[in-house]
């Protein structure tokens, strides 16, 4: 994976736990498939992915499974977590910029996710879920591995399928 789809999926991953966080709370209209609107999207100068998708599925015993996937220009993005919005570290497969997350749900239609890679913070997510639940944005910035500093924010659509 190219250093610019580094935040790409970062936001992607706050996305799809954001929904975790929602559905603990009691909120199984998150739970679903949504669509990345590019246009509406904010990649600071990077190449923009040609589609993203997120798809959450509430798992037994509580918590939310995420699974994201993005199309760019070299290749598509795959990667997954599932968790409990508890604060702990959840485990991300798929991508090697970060390997586990924390969440806090800062209020009704606020998590602040954290990122992290070997332990260390890598970044840090803002999502806010629209009151009517038919979008999410995420806003988030952090380091690559490189050193590289990165910001950007995605705009998610509830897709029909």
């Amino acid at each position: 994976m190219k250093r610019g789809t580094f935040w790409r999926a970062l936001l992607g991953a706050a996305l799809g736990l954001a929904f975790c966080t929602a559905h603990a709370a009691g909120k199984d209209m998150l739970v679903g498939n949504w669509d990345l609107d590019v246009g509406k999207s904010n990649f600071t100068g990077r190449p923009a992915p040609k589609s993203g998708h997120v798809s959450v599925t509430a798992v037994k015993g509580g918590g939310t499974k995420a699974v994201v996937d993005y199309q760019f220009a070299n290749g598509p993005l795959h990667y997954e977590y599932a968790g409990k919005p508890d604060g702990n570290d959840v485990p991300v497969t798929g991508t090697t910029y970060f390997d586990s997350v924390t969440m806090i749900q800062a209020d009704k239609h606020t998590l602040i996710r954290t990122e992290r890679r070997a332990g260390k913070v890598v970044g840090i997510t803002t999502i806010e879920v629209a009151k009517d639940g038919k979008t999410m944005t995420g806003t988030g910035k952090g380091t690559l591995p490189d050193g590289h500093q990165f910001s950007g924010s995605t705009v998610w659509v509830r897709a029909k399928k």
